[in-house]
């Protein structure tokens, strides 16, 4: 989060010293006894904490730089920034109270703030996730702009779109790596499958990530940035959270989940972190009856293991993550009467068994020939079995049913390979150059001859180049081979010119590739509701963005605000959906459909005043009505959906308690549609899912030390389902809802926190 201050920070010409930090004081120019500097070589290396001595001076010439530095001073605001090299710095410090970007590194050469960057990052970081009292990524992006979250209760899964682009366009990362899940690779994931209990901090770069990041990121990426160091010898955190569902509480209904995160470091050059979390949702039984609940039972059971060695110049790290996950389908009771007249009722369940397995080893540090390098490997397991079963409600007997489609097994095999290097040829001119390798396997009974594969081979780079002091140009360029769609080459650039005043413009322009997934090529699910195909001949999807984005940082009185200004648009090729197949009118399949856009506009205010922190935005997203093209005109060209979102926080120090408020207005999502009037002719009216209001509340404090609690109410306006109906002059019927939550909830959360120097 962005450390409340401001900062002038001065090069100097080297001294004789060298390596050596003078900390004052802005307002007065003395020097600042007693700060504390923590520090971290960015190629790996010895890290650790200095203090300035009563010069305001910290000796640094033991370390290798680059380094990333982060100061504390009871007297002064926080200061974070990367020391590129060598030499003697000035830090002076001004006690108010301006906030600071995090540390950000998607899409990034080096570790820099999100004010550094030529990118729009937006960052949820680690102080936010705990006000939220999230647990999985849904819940810590549920009021965030331009991100609308969706529910599948069928499958128990929650997905969203950014940018009015769908999910098959957002790509999931962690740690830089994409997360696979049972629809791809990093793509359309379920969020409420990733755990955050060791997740520093979010990241979201809002369009196209295809040079850096490949293909399947037209909408955008979200870097889950993971913890690989611990600012004590030794933290333990041991959690506990209750929480009802709707009104339902207790041993059998609510969400339970435990927690257990230890983070070591062992000696000098190692680091180890160990974490299990389990949780336990209950279901929602809402307005069914018996058995039946409107949202399934769902159990996770979690893991996550790192351990790093970080010698001179290098860092080296491997990460293992683990999910079991269960999800049940309660049938309705079903009488069963046997020859001698006793009933033995039973039902038919649904059980879905998901487990993931992702290793993943990364280096980084300096070499002769290179600044700064990064390579990494990860192999990533996923399984999902599908089973219906029926159940003896007496006995308690539990058979696998016979029917076409029942029963199932999927998995998604990825090896994942991949590096960067790094020159920095001048103070105005660094290069990266990379190559990454993917291999996907995808097995099923639902994939044509059980099993296909796609392969992937690409190498990528990019310049940054300072044209003038206050102007920063990054083009950028990746030549991709796809095992069956043939080689693309993606361009990118991004300009970021700087203004006197804090003021700072962003421009963008990215070219954005989407092949289509295994699922969508290879798919055959045949049964007695559903005949589903996939389609060979598909196109891959092909995007243009373009964006601009204008922030200015000023101060009224004693607040320090920020307003920012944002405008996009994309323009998407050959997008893949699903419709009615040309040769067989009982089935459907995946086609490319011809060309899809959307457009938007949003504005955002944050302020810091005190011990009040606030923030507001809208947005207004236009999505692209494909029926304008065939009705010569006579339609509206885009449907607008508005959003509005605010936080609020204020600090109560003198009982020592934050109160945080989340809201989130979704508005309408429109779109035409055919229906059939009463005589019998199709016409064309608009069908609208309804929009609704979000509401968060809650409230932290640290008891003795070692004792934080969460105290909180989520969707206090109670909104479960909203409204998907059609709107026209003939005759029409209301659609189905659509699920949202299942009510007002409240919770609370305990966590015990061992920390040893």
């Amino acid at each position: 989060m962005r450390s409340a201050f401001t900062f002038i920070f001065i090069l100097i010409c080297p001294a004789v010293f060298g390596q050596e930090i003078t900390v004052t004081d802005q307002n007065t120019g003395t020097p600042i006894e007693g700060v504390a500097f923590m520090f971290q070589p960015i190629n790996g290396g010895y890290s650790g904490h200095v203090i300035s001595d009563n010069q305001g001076h910290v000796n640094l010439k033991a370390v290798d730089f680059p380094i990333v530095i982060k100061t504390q001073h009871v007297g002064y605001q926080s200061f974070s920034d990367t020391l590129k090299v060598s030499k003697d710095y000035v830090i002076k410090l001004v006690p108010k109270n301006v906030q600071l970007d995090d540390f950000i590194v998607t899409g990034q050469f080096n570790p820099q703030s999100a004010e550094q960057s030529v990118f729009t990052v937006k960052v949820i970081d680690q102080e936010e996730i705990k006000a939220r009292g999230a647990v999985n990524l849904s819940e810590a992006l549920s009021n965030t702009l331009n991100i609308r979250s969706s529910q599948d209760l069928a499958i128990g899964s929650s997905g969203i779109s950014m940018q009015g682009i769908s999910g098959q366009n957002v790509k999931i990362l962690l740690d830089g790596i994409p997360l696979v899940n049972r629809n791809g690779n990093g793509n359309a994931a379920d969020l409420s499958q990733i755990n955050l209990n060791n997740i520093e901090r979010i990241e979201i770069v809002e369009g196209p990530m295809a040079v850096n990041y490949g293909a399947n990121a037209l909408a955008g990426v979200i870097n889950l940035i993971s913890f690989k160091d611990a600012e004590n010898t030794t933290e333990i955190s041991v959690g506990l959270q209750e929480e009802t569902v709707g009104s339902e509480f207790g041993t059998g209904e609510g969400k339970h989940i435990q927690s257990i995160d230890v983070k070591q470091q062992i000696a000098n050059q190692w680091f180890g972190q160990i974490g299990v979390l389990h949780n336990d949702f209950k279901g929602f039984q809402g307005n069914q009856i018996g058995r039946p609940k409107e949202w399934n039972p769902k159990e996770q059971y979690q893991a996550n293991a790192l351990i790093r060695f970080s010698p001179k110049n290098h860092s080296i790290y491997y990460r293992f993550d683990f999910l079991d996950e269960t999800i049940n389908g309660l049938g309705k009771s079903n009488n069963n009467y046997l020859p001698s007249g006793e009933n033995q009722p039973f039902a038919i369940d649904e059980k879905y068994l998901t487990q993931r397995a992702i290793h993943h080893v990364q280096a980084e540090g300096k070499l002769p020939f290179l600044s700064r390098y990064n390579a990494f490997a990860s192999y990533s397991d996923f399984e999902r079995v599908k089973s219906k079963l029926s159940k003896n409600l007496v006995t308690g007997e539990e058979r696998l049913t016979t029917a076409d489609g029942d029963q199932d097994v999927s998995t998604y095999k990825v090896w994942e390979f991949g590096g960067t290097g790094y020159l920095a040829f001048s103070d105005k001119l660094d290069l990266q150059t990379g190559y990454n390798l993917s291999f996907e396997k995808v097995g099923g009974g639902r994939i044509q001859e059980g099993e296909q594969e796609i392969n992937d081979i690409a190498i990528y780079g990019s310049l940054e180049w300072k044209m003038v002091d206050n102007i920063l140009v990054r083009p950028g360029l990746r030549l991709a081979t796809n095992s069956t769609f043939g080689t693309q080459l993606i361009p990118s650039v991004q300009i970021k010119k700087s203004f006197d005043g804090n003021a700072d413009l962003r421009l963008s322009y990215g070219r954005g590739y989407r092949a289509p997934s295994v699922r969508e090529l290879y798919f055959e699910f045949v049964d007695s509701n559903h005949r589903i195909y996939g389609n060979e001949n598909l196109n891959p999807e092909f995007s243009h963005h373009f964006s601009s984005n204008f922030t200015k940082s000023y101060e009224v009185g004693n607040a320090k605000s920020e307003a920012g200004i944002n405008l996009f648009y994309n323009t998407i090729d050959d997008q893949i959906g699903i419709a009615q197949s040309a040769s067989d009118a009982t089935a459907t399949t995946y086609v490319n459909i011809d060309k899809y856009k959307t457009l938007g506009l949003g504005v955002n205010q944050k302020m810091e005043w005190a011990k009040l922190s606030t923030s507001i935005g809208i947005s207004y997203v236009g999505r692209y009505n494909r029926l304008d093209d065939d009705q010569q005109g006579d339609l509206d060209e885009f449907f607008y959906t508005p959003e509005l979102n605010g936080n609020v926080q204020y600090d109560w120090t003198t009982i020592g308690t934050k109160i945080n408020v989340f809201y989130k207005y979704t508005g309408a999502l429109r779109n035409y549609i055919f229906s059939e009037n009463t005589a019998g002719e199709q016409e064309v009216i608009i069908g609208e899912v309804e929009g609704y209001h979000w509401l968060d509340l809650t409230l932290s404090k640290t008891f003795f030390t070692h004792f934080d609690m969460i105290l909180g109410a989520r969707n206090l306006l109670d909104i479960q389902r909203i409204n998907n109906s059609g709107v026209s002059g003939g005759t029409h019927s209301g659609g189905a809802s659509v699920p949202v939550s299942y009510g007002r909830s409240y919770f609370i959360k305990l966590n015990y926190n061992l920390k040893l120097k």
